[in-house]
């Protein structure tokens, strides 16, 4: 009979201690919630709640944070059921990189971040399944964004234009913000009133978007942190323009009705990029030349460099990249980002007319010569990428508001709040 208990009990869907037989069974595990075939369980929730505890306003598990919890495990849920559709993945080499990302952040290696999640309470396997999870998400969501979204050459012309005519393009906001969804206009539209009614502080924001917005940032009393204002949806920076004071809206939009709050506004100068006029010479390491001889030969260049020799003769004859060799090593103006890492940090450190020490990057040994600096506007072109990708971010919100709708409404969800 003792055997029978046990059998029946791992087939159930919360996991039990079993004692004594005389003895009550003691909960360790519960179901929170079924999306699709998945279970989220009562420890799950408790795990993303050690994780973002110092985020949540008050640090304390309560009933509204717990449903934003669920929503936001749900939603997770999800999208990476359509990532993993879509034949979507993140290499172990992915999240072990965003890991030692995050241990970097603490100062510490991935050792000294296991033993942080520890004295929060947080188990390391699960912590990396959500970094997995949260790699997979983010390539879902750029690939439905990509998808779905369109930017027209006009569209460009008149953003273009719009940001040189209005200084709101140039400025930066730190936003609250709350959405309900528009599953039902009318019932939406009294309940964002409502939630409006009830708001007269940032610290009535915080808990009404923790308690009622249906938004990512929920959790986070709706913070969205400070965004561009060419990056936002032209609805939010429109009203933020014509309405007075804090709380904006209530505003409609395809995706539902919003509320905002507006903490901080600040300017931002029209940016100028640093170009450097750059020569270099390279020699890489072959057959019959090992990296020490490599070495070594680039030394003896450079000694010759520093007593006169003329740069551009020594690249004709020696440099072996392709690409710059003909030209004795010119580059032209290289700006930052294009170039390997060690090579940019070298020619930053380099002075105008000074040749580099020889040194080395993936590609092989360097010796480089900076020709000049100058501070250039940002080129039509790049100003045009960038307003592409403005334009992708002020319709990427609802777009993907909407793709959540979707999967929603395709799923079979069970919560055990309800």
């Amino acid at each position: 009979m003792y055997k029978k208990l046990i059998c029946s009990l791992l087939v159930t869907s919360a996991a039990w201690t079993v004692a004594p037989v005389s003895a009550e069974p003691v909960r360790i595990d519960g179901l929170a919630a079924v999306v699709d075939s998945r279970p989220i369980l009562d420890s799950d929730v408790t795990a993303r709640f050690n994780v973002v505890k110092d985020r949540v306003p008050g640090g304390v598990l309560t009933d509204s944070i717990h449903r934003q919890i669920v929503n936001q495990l749900i939603e997770e849920a999800l999208q990476v059921n359509y990532a993993r559709k879509q034949g979507i993945r993140a290499s172990t080499q992915e999240v072990d990189k965003a890991i030692l990302s995050v241990a970097n952040k603490f100062n510490t290696d991935v050792a000294g971040l296991k033993q942080v999640l520890a004295n929060q309470n947080v188990d390391y396997k699960r912590y990396r399944q959500q970094i997995e999870n949260e790699l997979i998400i983010s390539k879902a969501r750029q690939q439905v964004a990509q998808s779905r979204i369109s930017v027209t050459e006009q569209e460009i012309d008149d953003f273009l234009k719009n940001q040189q005519s209005s200084d709101q393009n140039q400025a930066e906001f730190h936003l609250r913000h709350i959405v309900i969804r528009a599953s039902d206009i009318n019932e939406a539209r009294a309940k964002i009133d409502e939630i409006a009614d009830q708001i007269q502080s940032e610290n009535d924001f915080i808990n009404q978007a923790i308690a009622q917005s249906e938004g990512q940032f929920a959790i986070q009393g709706g913070d969205l942190g400070w965004r561009k204002a060419s990056e936002l949806p032209r609805l939010f920076t429109q009203a933020i323009g014509q309405q007075q004071g804090k709380l904006i809206g209530p505003l409609q939009s395809n995706a539902g009705f919003h509320l905002l709050w507006v903490i901080e506004k600040r300017s931002q100068d029209v940016a100028y990029q640093q170009e450097t006029k750059v020569s270099h010479l390279l020699l890489r390491p072959n057959e019959i030349r090992d990296d020490e001889q490599t070495r070594a030969l680039t030394e003896q260049l450079y000694n010759r460099l520093e007593q006169g020799a003329d740069f551009a003769d020594i690249a004709k004859e020696y440099s072996e990249d392709q690409g710059s060799t003909l030209q004795g090593g010119d580059l032209g103006w290289v700006t930052p980002g294009t170039m390997v890492p060690e090579f940019e940090d070298m020619m930053n450190k380099t002075d105008v007319g000074d040749i580099s020490a020889p040194f080395r990057s993936q590609f092989g040994w360097h010796i480089l010569e900076v020709d000049g600096r100058r501070q250039n506007d940002i080129s039509d072109k790049v100003k045009r990428r960038n307003a592409e990708r403005a334009i992708m971010a002020q319709k990427q919100d609802f777009v993907l508001d909407n793709w959540l709708s979707e999967l929603r409404a395709d799923a079979f969800i069970d919560r055990k709040d309800d």
